[in-house]
């Protein structure tokens, strides 16, 4: 029987040194068996306070189909759940832990990519690649793709996966385009699923629609609400600029290739519509929709959480429908990245005393829900009967992730680079922007994105 403890701590930063090597298997372990014996193992999982996992603890549907799936691995694998809600600084927590020797905590559950690649790179975490018999990353139907895993990677080493046939984590967190159907239709214009249908749907597409759509828009109208800051980023990643450009295979630090110049002037385009564009760069910008949802916006950049389980999903009284972020012209169609802006992920600590046996455990939290359809094909089906309003949007939402790259937005990269740029944007030429804010950018590189690209993603995902 799990058991729930409430935990208050705090604690003082302290550094350590942990030895994460990986451990000898466990002799009595089989991954293919259906029902094993490990010996009433405890397995202490640390959560959100007032969750359990993704989910708020308030008896919806998903978290009772949660704690189902608990109480069934508690049964098929004689283990015991011991659930620990943790404060906010967990960093501080852990660290002071593993200092005293009193890391108890054998499984973390966190929506925070900078917790995660933090915990890792201070050892705390055991990297997720230890345990390929019970954990193979190739499903990425399972456990999230490339770039999912990306938000908690340090020095190309993945250690967190994502749940993500779980209801609400498939392509979470993932930038999208929501459009009003009605909005457009009273503008004569035509929707934007027409695009997709058709293949068209790129950054030339978007201004033409947005040209045809100025004249005849309301007074209190915009054509798109978005923050500078995550726009830009977007605009820089669904146009493949990763900081760097490839010398015989090679990724070389370079800011100011063509991928990067085209989305800053395009950005420059936008600007150009003066009051009926609504690009915000204040922190209060960041996550504000209240223009699309007040019925005055013909589309919002926002993100796949806001549009089925947070502001948009509950606040807008009209029927929306979602389209990816459009396609770069610098790369090739249907392969364009989208951008991710963090990971919910769960990870094996280095406090376990059988991290084995917890990676068996992660294996089997991740496998679909009985109660959603058992499968991708029966979570389809149940976003279109409560969440979605059409089958293109479903196409979309579950497939918006495919070549999904990180934003890196956890460590500074909206904040302190692109939306400044987005600041600044009309006060200097591209390249100049670019070169004001080298030092920035190249401390971002160095620090985050170059070890993640050489020691794990060109490897795993075609993003040259």
């Amino acid at each position: 029987m799990f058991k729930k403890i409430f935990v208050l701590a705090l604690c003082g930063l302290m550094l350590v040194a942990c030895n994460t090597s990986q451990v000898e298997l466990l002799s009595f372990i089989d991954p293919d068996s259906d029902k094993l014996d490990y010996d009433g193992e405890v397995i202490q999982a640390f959560n959100t306070e007032d969750n359990i996992f993704a989910y708020k603890d308030d008896n919806t549907p998903q978290s009772e189909a949660l704690w189902k799936r608990i109480a069934d691995i508690e049964e098929k694998l004689n283990v015991e759940f011991e659930i620990v809600y943790d404060g906010e600084n967990i960093i501080d927590l852990y660290t002071a832990q593993v200092a005293a020797g009193s890391l108890k905590t054998d499984l973390i559950y966190r929506s925070n990519g900078n917790n995660l690649w933090s915990l890792g790179k201070a050892g705390i975490l055991l990297p997720i690649t230890d345990f390929p018999q019970y954990i193979d990353l190739s499903d990425t139907d399972k456990y999230g793709m490339p770039g999912n895993l990306e938000a908690a990677m340090h020095n190309g080493i993945p250690y967190a996966v994502q749940p993500v046939q779980w209801p609400g984590l498939q392509g979470v967190e993932c930038f999208v385009i929501a459009y009003n159907p009605d909005k457009f239709a009273s503008n004569n214009l035509t929707g934007l699923h027409e695009y997709y249908e058709n293949k068209t749907w790129t950054w030339d597409t978007m201004k033409n629609v947005f040209d045809t759509a100025a004249p005849s828009l309301g007074e209190n109208d915009v054509l798109l609400e978005a923050h500078g800051g995550f726009l830009l980023n977007t605009l820089f990643i669904s146009n493949g600029f990763d900081f760097v450009t490839f010398v015989d295979g090679e990724p070389t630090f370079d800011l100011t290739p063509q991928e990067a110049l085209m989305a800053i002037d395009y950005l420059k385009d936008l600007y150009t519509y003066g009051e009926k564009i609504e690009i915000g760069t204040d922190t209060d910008d960041r996550w504000d929709y209240t223009t699309f949802i007040a019925g005055n916006a013909l589309t919002v950049l926002t993100t796949t959480q806001a549009v089925t389980t947070e502001d948009i999903a509950y606040e807008a009284n009209f029927a929306y429908n979602i389209m990816p972020f459009p396609c770069g012209p610098n790369v090739d169609y249907g392969r364009w990245a989208q951008s991710v802006t963090r990971i919910y992920g769960l990870a094996v600590t280095i406090g376990a005393e059988e991290p084995e046996v917890v990676a068996h455990v992660i294996s089997e939290l991740c496998e679909p829900f009985e109660e959603f359809g058992g499968s991708i094909d029966g979570l389809k089906e149940y976003y279109r009967n409560s969440v979605f309003t059409t089958d293109i949007d479903v196409e979309i939402y579950f497939a918006i992730d495919d070549y999904v790259r990180f934003d890196y937005d956890d460590v500074g990269m909206i904040n302190e680079y692109t939306n400044v740029i987005a600041q600044n944007i009309n006060k200097a030429s591209a390249i100049e922007l670019i070169q004001k804010n080298k030092n920035v950018a190249e401390q971002m590189y160095i620090n985050y994105l170059e070890g993640n690209l050489k020691g794990y993603l060109i490897e795993h995902m075609n993003i040259e």
